[in-house]
């Protein structure tokens, strides 16, 4: 595809047989904010074999996948070039870990993962930057929010995207986040199954938790979610009566919300998983410093095996 033509239609190709066609889109026409291709979906801009489709339709190889106008695309190439020289030392100091699958970095709060309404700045728009010696533009696989910081996971091909999403779909990644949260949890060891809205739907979500410390109306936890909805660990614990230390998405009292920070102490710690070879593999990534005046606080300098540890599930209690 040539930067200077307008584009408006494809073949699907075997390597994108019996995939979304949400995913395919994402990974062609990736120069669109993946918002807008869901608009274009829904007003019926995309077709694939000249039928109008959902975001979970399925693709086959040999199937044409239209678009009603022409897509422009060397503008939006030419902003991430712009990104790319401006952003490019920026997005190569968060890299905790490389090699020929995939990129581990540790991204800082404030920094969304995809584009959306007003977010121009992302992690995605930079992945150029992240291809080094590979043809290949790096991928996501999995997100984490805008306001959270730790670790992300990002794919260096097609096959290793393949792979890492089939792990993510199927929970096969096990994730654990550091939080700072308001009060004392009723149990130490934890658990919450609240359904989750989502598009007018009710999603069955897990998470347990590990009271870790607590001083001062301040508890550290260790947070394992099963399930991976939209804002979960924030909903689950703003929930319980434990919201996170500097929430602003849920509502409660405006005296807690502004007695630390504005900062939301929730953190993307570490993942752990079986790479294709059968290797197991674990990542960490290290707490921002503006935990460490509350960490000083609250004795919890230093978090041990046993603290991260969620061997034995059977000993979490269910909190209503």
């Amino acid at each position: 595809m040539s930067p200077q033509n307008n584009l408006n239609e494809w073949k699907v190709t075997k390597e994108f047989n019996n995939q979304r066609i949400d995913y395919w889109l994402k990974k062609k026409i990736s120069f669109i904010t993946y918002p807008i291709l869901c608009k274009f979906i829904r007003k019926g801009i995309v077709r694939v074999n000249g039928k109008r489709i959902r975001n979970s339709s399925i693709l086959y190889t040999g199937d044409i996948i239209k678009f009603s106008r022409n897509i422009k695309q060397q503008n939006k190439l030419e902003n991430k070039e712009d990104y790319n020289r401006k952003f490019s030392d920026f997005i190569k100091e968060l890299i905790l870990f490389k090699d020929q699958d995939l990129i581990i970095i540790n991204k800082p709060s404030g920094l969304a993962v995809q584009g959306g309404t007003k977010i121009k700045l992302n992690v995605d728009v930079m992945l150029d930057s992240l291809k080094f010696d590979s043809i290949d533009r790096p991928r996501l696989v999995h997100r984490i929010d805008k306001e959270t910081s730790g670790i992300l996971l990002i794919a260096r091909s097609l096959d290793s995207a393949k792979y890492f999403g089939e792990l993510f779909k199927n929970r096969l990644i096990e994730k654990r986040y550091i939080a700072l949260v308001y009060g004392s949890p009723k149990f130490k060891f934890g658990k919450v199954d609240h359904s989750i809205n989502y598009d007018n739907k009710e999603l069955k979500s897990l998470t347990y938790f590990k009271r870790i410390c607590f001083k001062n109306n301040i508890s550290l936890l260790v947070v394992k979610p099963i399930t991976g909805r939209k804002h979960q660990i924030r909903y689950h614990l703003k929930s319980i009566g434990n919201p996170i230390v500097g929430e602003t998405k849920f509502k409660y009292s405006r005296r807690i919300q502004n007695l630390y920070s504005n900062q939301l102490f929730l953190h993307a710690y570490s993942l752990n998983f079986k790479t294709s070879s059968g290797e197991n593999k674990e990542f960490t990534a290290p707490l921002p410093r503006y935990f460490d005046p509350f960490m000083k606080e609250l004795k919890c300098l230093k978090l041990t095996k046993q603290d991260l540890s969620f061997d034995n599930l059977k000993i979490f209690k269910l909190i209503e």
